[in-house]
C-alpha cells in the first residue's frame, strides 16, 4: 500500500507547510527530576509516570512525586530508568543496573528480581533498555546483547542472547510482525529477527543495509508493513515481500527519526532529532512547531508519546521535559488587525462591529476597519480623531459611523469612503446610532443628548428621553416585540407604545454598557457592576455578580446565543452563563482570547449566529457551538494523610480505613483531581461525615485540616471538577480515632465488672449485719409485744367503758333534745290557751308574735339537731325551709319567690339569721298588705358579694315608715338591729313599691360593720 507513496513522496516532499501546536511545558517548575523524558506510562487512576535518568516521576497535574534510588527493601534500586510499562496495579520498570523492576502501586513497594535472574551467567542483562508486552502474560525486555522473556504470572525469566552483537550494543526497539516473530532494533548492529517459539535471534539479509545504523523505533503501519525509524531516515519494511524501502522526506528534515506515534486516524507524528513532523496517509509532510501560551517556540527531539483517557497527548522530549497538548485547550482564535499602513501592529482597540454581507466592519481607535474573513484581509480607513466608537446600518442598508471628535459619518459604497454628515449642533462626540424608522436614526451624543436625524434631508430634532436630554447613552436595543431599550450612565429606559419606563435602583448599577435579549424574551443588561436579568413574565430584576461566578463585576458586553446561554465580556476575560446548569463558565487569554480586558459595548451577534467581542488587542469571532467543551473528568484521589503536618506511612490512595489514637486528632487530607487540562481551574468540595453537617463550599485548595477531633469514626469525602466545572465521583476514606484507654470498651467492661463485684460484696456484708440486727430486734420485739399485749388488754377494757359512756351521753342528748322540743311545743300550746282567754287584741298579737318566734327557735333547733356533727350548713336550704314554714304557719295566701345562692354559713350564727327572717315575714304578714290586696308577694335573695353576704328581703305591700311605726313594729325592728349586730352586719330599708330590707352580713363574724338605715 505504501509503495506508490514511497516513490511519489520523494518527489512531492519539497516545500512543506507548518502547523503550530500550543502546548504546556512541564519541567523543573513542576518538579520533574530531569528534562530528558525517556518513557511515559498511564496507570488506572490516571497518574502520568515519567522515566528519566535521575529518577521515576509521578505527575498529578500540579506537581511531581519523585522516586529515587534507596538501599532499603521496597525502595527503587536504580535512578536511571529507561522504559515503563503499566498493567494491573503493577508498573514494570527498565533500569540500567538492576534490569527489570516492578512497582506495586497498592502496596507502595518496589520489587527487584536479582534472585530470579542469573546475573553471573548473563551480567549484561542488568542493563535493560526496552519493554514490550507480548500479550497479557509475557513481557519482552531488551538489554545489552540479550533479550529477556518474562512470565509475569510465574515470574520466570528466560534469557535469549543476540548473536554477533557488538560490545555494549543494546536493544533500542521491539516490534511484533506476526506469529511470534519480532523485529529487534539495536543501537549499533541494525535489525534482528526473534523467533519466540524457538527462543532464538537470527540475522536476515534484507536488513543488511542497517548493519551500521542505529535503530530508534518501529511502528506497525499495517498488518504487513512496519515503519522503521533510524538515524539515517524513515523506512518501511514489507513483511510479505520481505523488502525494505526508504520514505522520502522534506529537504529540511534532519534525517534522524527518534519516534513514531499515531497522531490521528490519518496522520503519524514523526519525532526527529530537533524537529517534529506530521506524516499523513498520502505521505504528505507537515512540520510541527510547538509553542507555549506566550508564543515562545519549544524545539526539542521527541523521545516518546502517550495518550491519556482524557484525550490529552503527552510528549516526552530530549531537552524540554514533557509537552502536554489537549485538542480542547484552545477554545478561541484571537484575531489581530493586520491592515496595510496601520501605525500599530498589535494592541489595536476595537469598540463596535457590523456585518454587511460577507464583510465585517469595525470601529477602532485608529479608524474604520473592513475585514473580509474568506480572504483574511483587512483595510484601514484611518482617521485623525481620538477614536471611532460606533458603526451601524439603518433600515435601508446604509452604513453610519461615529466617534469621539469625529462627528457623524456615512459610508459611500461607490467611493468606498466615509463622508462626514453636517449636523446643526456642536457636539462632535457620537457614541451610538439607533435606527428607528426607514428614514430616521437616533444619534446619541456624549454631552448634548439624543437627536432624531432624517436620513434624507438631514433634519435634526432633539429627542428627550424620560423628559430630559439624555447624555452618555452609549447603547440601545430593539427587542422582538418592537420595544426600544436605551442605555445610559443614569440607568436604563424602556420605550413602548409612547410610554417610558425607567430602571435605576432596580439594577445592580446605573451605568449601563450593553443590552441583549435571549430566545425567551428576557432582557439582559451589562453594567459597571454586575449582570442583570429582567424577566419577561414577571418583570423582576435578578443580579449576577462575581460572587455568582463571574470573573469580574465590570460587564462590558452582553450577547445571547440561540440556546439562551448568555455571553459577557468583562475586565477579566469572557464568561458564558449556562442557562440549564445556572453556572458561569469563564475563559481567559489562556483559552485563546485576544486579551483578558475587553472594551465597553464591544459585543455583537450577527445574522449567522457568530459572536464578536472586541478588546485591547484585537477581537474574538466564534460560533457558540464551535467552542470546545471538555466533558472528560478524571478521578479525584485522596493522595496523602498527615498528622500534625507530617505524612503518615500508609498508602492513603489504596487504604479504606486509617486508625489513630485519641491524641492523634489533628489530621490533614491532601487530594488531587487528575484533570490535566488547566488543572489550576479544577475545583473541590469536601465533607467529613460525623463532623461536618454538609459539604463545604467550593474551593481550589487541595488540602484541608481538621483539629481536635473527638474519638469516633469519620468518613472524609472529596470530589473534584475539571476545568469546565463538570464534577466527578467522590473519593472517600474512613478515619477511626480510638478512645483513650479509660474510655475503651474493655476498660469499661472491667470497671463495670469490678464495680459490680464491689457492690455484691458490700450487699453481702450489709446482709450479714442486717441479719444480726434483725435477730437482736426480734428479741426486743418479742419483749415489747408482751408488754403491748398487756397494755392493749387494759386499753380494751378502758375503751369498753368509754363506749358505754358515749352511748349514755348520746341517749341523754336525744332525751334532752326531745324534752327541749316538747317544752317549746308546750310553751306554744300554753300561749294558744292563754291567747283565747285574753280579750285585748293588742295582747293577743303580742302573744301571737311571741309564738312565731318560739316556732322559729324550735325550727332552728330541729335543723341544728339534724346537723349536729357539722360546723357549717348550706344557708339556701335553711332559708327556704324557714320561709316556707313561716308563711304556712301564718295561714295567709302569699306567693314566695326565692333567689338563694348555695353558700355555707357557721351553725352557731344561723339562729340569728332565722330570727331576722321570722321578724321580717311576721311583720309582712301582719302589716304589709291591705285586706283587699289579692296579689301578695314576698321575694328573698341571698348572694355572695365579695367579703360579705347580702340578704335582700322585699314585699309588694304598702310600704313601711320607721318613723310612724307603732310600738310593736318598732320592737320588731329593734330586734332585727340587735340580731344584725350579732352577725357583724348592717341593715338598709328602702320603701319603693313596697318595702325592701337589705341585710349585709360579714363573712367573718368577728369583723365589725357599721349599721345604717336608708329610708
Amino acid at each position: 500500500m505504501l509503495i506508490y507513496f514511497v516513490v511519489t513522496g520523494i518527489c512531492m516532499a519539497q516545500i512543506i507547510p507548518a502547523d503550530t501546536l500550543t502546548v504546556k511545558n512541564i519541567a523543573q517548575e513542576q518538579g520533574l527530576s530531569q528534562l530528558g523524558a525517556a518513557a511515559l506510562a498511564m496507570d488506572d487512576n490516571g497518574y502520568v509516570w515519567i522515566a528519566t535518568e535521575n529518577g521515576l516521576n509521578r505527575f498529578n497535574g500540579y506537581e511531581m512525586k519523585v522516586f529515587r534510588a534507596g538501599d532499603k527493601p521496597g525502595e527503587l534500586p536504580d535512578d536511571d530508568v529507561t522504559d515503563l510499562f503499566y498493567k494491573s496495579d503493577t508498573l514494570w520498570i527498565a533500569t540500567t543496573t538492576h534490569s527489570l523492576v516492578a512497582y506495586i502501586l497498592s502496596e507502595d513497594r518496589f520489587l527487584s528480581f536479582e534472585d530470579q535472574i542469573d546475573f553471573e551467567a548473563y551480567p549484561l542483562v542488568r542493563y535493560s533498555s526496552v519493554l514490550y508486552a507480548v500479550d497479557e502474560r509475557y513481557l519482552l525486555v531488551g538489554a545489552i546483547g540479550n533479550c529477556l522473556l518474562v512470565d509475569r504470572k510465574t515470574l520466570e525469566f528466560t534469557v535469549i542472547p543476540i548473536p554477533k552483537s557488538k560490545e555494549n550494543d543494546y536493544v533500542t526497539a521491539i516490534q511484533e510482525i506476526g506469529d511470534d516473530t519480532f523485529l529487534i532494533g539495536t543501537n549499533f548492529s541494525g535489525i534482528y529477527k526473534l523467533d519466540l517459539r524457538q527462543k532464538s535471534v537470527g540475522i536476515e539479509k534484507v536488513f543488511n543495509r542497517f548493519k551500521e545504523s542505529k535503530i530508534n523505533c518501529f511502528y506497525p503501519f499495517s498488518d504487513t508493513e512496519t515503519l522503521i525509524g533510524t538515524d539515517g531516515g524513515l523506512f518501511v519494511y514489507y513483511c510479505e515481500q520481505n523488502t525494505v524501502e526508504r520514505i522520502g522526506h522534506p529537504p529540511d528534515f534532519d534525517t534522524a527519526v527518534r519516534s513514531i506515534v499515531k497522531w490521528d486516524d490519518n496522520t503519524l507524528l514523526v519525532g526527529g532529532f530537533l524537529n517534529t513532523y506530521l506524516l499523513d496517509h498520502r505521505l504528505q509532510w507537515r512540520k510541527m512547531i510547538f509553542v507555549e501560551d506566550d508564543g515562545k517556540q519549544l524545539q526539542s527531539g521527541v523521545l516518546c508519546v502517550a495518550k491519556d483517557n482524557q484525550d490529552g497527548l503527552w510528549i516526552g522530549t530530549q531537552e524540554r521535559g514533557i509537552l502536554y497538548y489537549h485538542p480542547k485547550r484552545e477554545k478561541f482564535i484571537p484575531y489581530r488587525i493586520k491592515a496595510p499602513g496601520s501605525p500599530k501592529k498589535d494592541f489595536i482597540s476595537i469598540f463596535s462591529f457590523l456585518r454587511d454581507g460577507n464583510t465585517i466592519w469595525m470601529a477602532t481607535e485608529l479608524g474604520w476597519v473592513r475585514y473580509r474573513p474568506k480572504k483574511d484581509d483587512y483595510k484601514l480607513y484611518m482617521t485623525n480623531c481620538f477614536l471611532e466608537y460606533v458603526i451601524q446600518k439603518d433600515f435601508k442598508g446604509d452604513i453610519w459611523g461615529g466617534g469621539f471628535e469625529s462627528g457623524l459619518v456615512r459610508y459611500n459604497r461607490k467611493e468606498d469612503a466615509f463622508e462626514p454628515v453636517p449636523l446643526p449642533f456642536q457636539d462632535s462626540d457620537i457614541i451610538h446610532i439607533t435606527p428607528v424608522h426607514r428614514d430616521t436614526i437616533l444619534v446619541h451624543t456624549w454631552s448634548s443628548g439624543i437627536y432624531a436625524l432624517n436620513t434624507v434631508d438631514y433634519g435634526v430634532s432633539l429627542r428627550p428621553i424620560g423628559g430630559k436630554a439624555l447624555v452618555r447613552s452609549r447603547n440601545s436595543y430593539t427587542d422582538t416585540s418592537g420595544t426600544l431599550w436605551i442605555a445610559s450612565d443614569e440607568g436604563l429606559y424602556r420605550i413602548r407604545d409612547g410610554k417610558t419606563t425607567y430602571y435605576n435602583e432596580q439594577l445592580s448599577n446605573a451605568r449601563v454598557f450593553s443590552i441583549a435579549e435571549d430566545p425567551f424574551k428576557n432582557i439582559w443588561v451589562g453594567t459597571a457592576k454586575g449582570l442583570n436579568k429582567i424577566d419577561a413574565k414577571s418583570g423582576t430584576v435578578s443580579h449576577f455578580m462575581a460572587q455568582s461566578g463571574l470573573p469580574n463585576d465590570f460587564i462590558y458586553g452582553v450577547a445571547s446565543d440561540d440556546k439562551g446561554n448568555i455571553w459577557v465580556s468583562t475586565n477579566f476575560g469572557l464568561s458564558e452563563f449556562d442557562r440549564e446548569r445556572n453556572t458561569f463558565r469563564n475563559y481567559t487569554e489562556e483559552d485563546g482570547l485576544q486579551n483578558n480586558e475587553f472594551n465597553g459595548r464591544s459585543a455583537y451577534k450577527d445574522s449567522l449566529g457568530l459572536m464578536y467581542f472586541g478588546g485591547m488587542n484585537g477581537f474574538n469571532m466564534f460560533h457558540p457551538d464551535s467552542v470546545k467543551v471538555n466533558r472528560k473528568i478524571g478521578k479525584t484521589l485522596i493522595e496523602q494523610v498527615r498528622l500534625f503536618g507530617k505524612s503518615v506511612v500508609w498508602n492513603a490512595m489504596y487504604s479504606d480505613t486509617l486508625v489513630f489514637s485519641h491524641d492523634q486528632n489533628v489530621i490533614t487530607f491532601d487530594y488531587s483531581s487528575l484533570n490535566y487540562l488547566w488543572p489550576e481551574r479544577n475545583q473541590y468540595r469536601f465533607y467529613l461525615e460525623g463532623f461536618d453537617k454538609e459539604w463545604r463550599p467550593v474551593t481550589r485548595e487541595r488540602s484541608t485540616t481538621y483539629t481536635n477531633l473527638d474519638p469516633g469514626t469519620y468518613v472524609f469525602k472529596v470530589k473534584g471538577s475539571n476545568n469546565e466545572l463538570f464534577w466527578g465521583e467522590p473519593d472517600s476514606l474512613t478515619v477511626v480515632i480510638e478512645s483513650p484507654w479509660f474510655e475503651t470498651l474493655w476498660f469499661k467492661v472491667i470497671a463495670i465488672s469490678f464495680l459490680s463485684l464491689c457492690i455484691v460484696l458490700f450487699f453481702l456484708y450489709k446482709n450479714q449485719q442486717q441479719k444480726r440486727l434483725n435477730a437482736r430486734l426480734s428479741r426486743m420485739v418479742d419483749e415489747r409485744t408482751a408488754e403491748l399485749t398487756e397494755a392493749n388488754e387494759a386499753l380494751n377494757r378502758s375503751l369498753s367503758v368509754s363506749q358505754q359512756q358515749k352511748e349514755n351521753i348520746t341517749f341523754l342528748m336525744r332525751e334532752l333534745n326531745h324534752r327541749v322540743k316538747n317544752n317549746l311545743q308546750l310553751i306554744t300550746s300554753l300561749i294558744d290557751i292563754q291567747n283565747t282567754s285574753i280579750p285585748e287584741i293588742s295582747l293577743q298579737e303580742k302573744f301571737k308574735l311571741l309564738q312565731s318566734r318560739i316556732y322559729t327557735v324550735s325550727k332552728v333547733h330541729d335543723i341544728l339537731n339534724a346537723n349536729s356533727d357539722n360546723k357549717y350548713l348550706q344557708i339556701d336550704r335553711f332559708l327556704t325551709s324557714i320561709a316556707q314554714d313561716l308563711i304556712s304557719f301564718s295561714g295567709e295566701k302569699i306567693s314566695l319567690k326565692l333567689d338563694l345562692a348555695a353558700v355555707i354559713y357557721p351553725v352557731e350564727k344561723i339562729t340569728y339569721v332565722g330570727l331576722i327572717l321570722n321578724e321580717l315575714i311576721t311583720n309582712t304578714v301582719k302589716h304589709a298588705f291591705d285586706k283587699g290586696q289579692l296579689d301578695r308577694k314576698i321575694r328573698i335573695s341571698f348572694e355572695d358579694v365579695g367579703e360579705r353576704f347580702r340578704l335582700v328581703y322585699s314585699d309588694n305591700g304598702k310600704g313601711f315608715d320607721p318613723g310612724r311605726a307603732d310600738e310593736t313594729k318598732k320592737m320588731g325592728l329593734s330586734l332585727i338591729y340587735t340580731l344584725a349586730r350579732e352577725l357583724k352586719g348592717e341593715v338598709t330599708i328602702v320603701n319603693k313599691k313596697g318595702s325592701t330590707l337589705i341585710l349585709t352580713i360579714a363573712k367573718n363574724p368577728d369583723k365589725n360593720v357599721k349599721a345604717d338605715i336608708d329610708c
